[in-house]
């Protein structure tokens, strides 16, 4: 006999179950089609016996599906509904765990993290939309400066401070470029637009193949000789560089004007090209990076994303990204122009990338074009800038692509975070180790501004790869989290965190001789970006042991000269400069004083000058101590804990280098899948980000 809970129905193929036991009933058997349809007994199988004597084969000798009827007590299925709702509860647990700082009395109870395996949320892992300006949300990318400064303030504000806005607020708007529109601008005299396409010419960075110098001279005085001006392709590509022209040619923004020198021409260009033609022309991929490369100067990078991308799906149409057969009946310079044009393509799409967070566009094994090359044809050297520095920039931007997919990346990665750092700084330490000599900083002589925009754009490389890092090392010392890391752990994070440090001082002395030397574009986001990532980097350096007691005070240097940028209608100076103010804000606060340095006194004013001395902070962390660090005049010297460089000039070959640089750069692969950073969950607020600051608020 059987319970009442656990009997069993006697019907066809019917089962009861019982909680989790499950009774089977004697299986019938079903015969197939053909048997059925006669009315006879099926043998079973495939093919059943009297099909097989029929000659029918297994294909043919088919059975219905059976779908048995099962009965379920109301208790069991409650019980897996409870089970179903625990999984998914404990699912969300694990997922906002990672977003959530432990308690002090939680971490007290351990001397070591509870999970050392990964620092994969170094660079966080949440995901940003701005949608304070528009009814469409705008994404915000952790890669972006102004991301990582909200980063920064996040986690230096006091408890009841506003919020910051994250996304860029000072940018030429629509309606403004509207108003431009409206203006009727002709041609320039002969003369001066022969000014505004040399003046162009002198300034576009080597590196951005944008035009055939010579062609495009000649192609001006026809037009004039002519009086072709009615040729929108033509007229499209000059206005777009009277517009480059104009604006490098101004010192300054006329006084009491918001608008930025060469707008209109920018304007008139980008109104010729409201038609996407279906058989692209150079000269139209041409017009699109050059409006593209305007762009900066209106701080419109989801517009210049745009036109760079559209750029490179025409020049995709035209096979730019592929060798062309020799067979086709092509002058070597149009050959060499197809080429610089695709590179300059790729460079500029992740150059700027990396700036304002956005993915590359197209990937690295899609490509199967040569690099540029030199070659003996009559006006070789008229029509195309030195070929060493576009190859520098391509090998530069190839890295940079890489870090945005294996640092700054939503997908989930089987390495480990310090391997694939490990990877990018031993491409970055090749590339310049490889540099040639008439692309090096030398001491003795002067460098020209190309060279020097190209060892920033390095320094900025290294930076972005190790920042977040810095900003980890930073939570862990402000917890003294830092003193329970064991020795190898220390090593690694000290190594890192310098390494950055040092680029971030070295591009901020750069930027400041380029600036004394006069040299440095009032226009622009190249140099905007550099003083503003350099800068932030060393307000952390200020808050740590390894930095100099007047990081600060170069930091504040970096505001001062943004701020005459600013001053002086840099629209990307603007926006970042406002974010220099928060941060110095909350870094001045005495919370922020008194719960991070320590020891340090960090809010009150320093003599810039003054020289180096060691904190407690060194000692605890077991630091080796050789007597004061330098400083020159308003920056602090670059040096490494070991003070490998502390007697001779810095160089830019010199960020990579050290003792313990190259101890952490030549370890196995191996050995870095199996050590990792501790993992620190972050408390950053989200909703921190979406909040306007009262700029009135003190």
């Amino acid at each position: 006999m059987h319970s009442e809970g656990s009997r069993l129905s006697t019907s066809g193929d019917s089962l009861r179950i019982d909680g989790s036991a499950v009774v089977k009933s004697q299986k019938r058997s079903v015969a197939c089609y053909r048997c059925h349809s006669q009315k006879i007994k099926c043998s079973g199988g495939k093919p059943c016996s009297r099909c097989r004597q029929a000659g029918y084969t297994a294909a043919q000798c088919s059975y219905a599906n059976r779908d048995r009827k099962v009965r379920i007590d109301e208790s069991y299925l409650e019980q897996l509904v409870q089970d179903s709702q625990e999984l998914h509860a404990r699912r969300e647990n694990d997922h906002q765990a990672k977003f959530i700082e432990p308690s002090v009395d939680s971490y007290s109870r351990s001397s070591k993290p509870t999970n050392p395996i990964s620092a994969a949320n170094l660079v966080h892992k949440e995901v940003w939309f701005q949608t304070k300006e528009s009814s469409l949300p705008v994404y915000i990318n952790e890669a972006a400066c102004i991301a990582f400064a909200t980063r920064l303030c996040q986690f230096l504000r006091p408890n009841d401070s506003p919020g910051l806005y994250a996304s860029q607020r000072n940018y030429i708007d629509d309606s403004t470029l509207a108003s431009q529109a409206e203006l009727d601008t002709q041609w320039p005299t002969l003369i001066y637009a022969q000014l505004l396409i040399k003046t162009a010419l002198g300034h576009i960075n080597p590196g951005f193949h944008l035009v055939l110098r010579k062609e495009t001279l000649d192609g001006l005085k026809t037009i004039y000789q002519k009086g072709s001006f009615n040729d929108a392709s033509a007229k499209c590509k000059y206005f777009a560089l009277f517009a480059i022209g104009q604006v490098y040619s101004a010192p300054h923004s006329s006084p009491g004007s918001s608008m930025v020198p060469g707008t209109s021409y920018f304007v008139r260009a980008l109104d010729l090209l409201r038609i996407i033609p279906e058989r692209p022309t150079m000269i139209h991929i041409e017009s699109l990076l050059l409006l593209a490369y305007f762009c900066q100067f209106l701080n419109r990078f989801n517009s210049a994303y745009l036109l760079i991308g559209n750029a490179l799906r025409l020049g995709l149409s035209l096979g730019l990204n592929i060798n062309m057969p020799k067979s086709q009946n092509l002058s070597p310079t149009e050959r060499e122009h197809r080429v610089r044009i695709w590179w300059s393509i790729y460079i500029l799409d992740r150059y700027w990338g990396s700036k304002s967070g956005f993915p590359i566009q197209i990937h690295d094994d899609d490509i199967h074009v040569d690099h540029p090359s030199v070659f003996n044809f009559k006006d070789y050297g008229e029509q195309f800038s030195e070929v060493t520095y576009q190859i520098a920039a391509i090998e530069l931007a190839k890295i940079t692509g890489c870090m945005m997919k294996e640092i700054y990346t939503q997908k989930k990665s089987a390495e480990s975070f310090l391997k694939r750092e490990q990877r990018i700084l031993i491409s970055l330490q090749q590339w310049i180790n490889s540099l040639p000599e008439s692309l090096r900083i030398f001491t003795d002589k002067a460098d020209s501004k190309h060279t020097v925009l190209l060892h920033l754009q390095f320094n900025y490389c290294v930076v972005l790869a190790i920042r977040p890092v810095l900003l980890k090392f930073l939570t862990q010392h402000q917890k003294d989290q830092s003193m329970h890391l064991d020795e190898e752990s220390k090593h690694i994070w000290m190594t890192l965190s310098q390494a950055c440090i040092n680029a971030a001082r070295y591009s901020l002395r750069l930027c400041l001789n380029e600036w004394t030397s006069g040299s440095l574009v009032i226009f622009g986001y190249a140099f905007p970006a550099f003083l503003f990532s350099s800068g932030l980097v060393l307000a952390i350096a200020s808050l740590l042991p390894m930095g100099h007691n007047n990081d600060l005070a170069a930091f504040e240097t970096s505001m001062e000269m943004l701020k005459v940028l600013h001053d002086s209608n840099n629209i990307a100076a603007k926006d970042l400069y406002e974010h220099s103010l928060q941060v110095q804000r909350y870094i001045n606060s005495k919370e922020c004083s008194k719960d991070i340095s320590g020891s340090r006194i960090i809010d009150e004013p320093r003599d810039i000058a003054s020289s180096f001395q060691e904190t407690t902070h060194r000692e605890a962390l077991g630091l080796e101590i050789t007597g004061p660090q330098p400083c020159l005049d308003d920056i602090p010297q670059v040096s490494t804990p070991n003070s490998d460089f502390q007697h001779c000039e810095f160089t830019t070959e010199m960020v990579l280098q050290g003792s313990m640089m190259q101890d952490f750069l030549s370890r196995p692969p191996a050995d870095m899948g199996l050590l990792d950073l501790p993992e620190i969950p972050n408390e950053f607020d989200a909703a921190f980000l979406w909040l306007d600051y009262d700029a009135s608020a003190n």
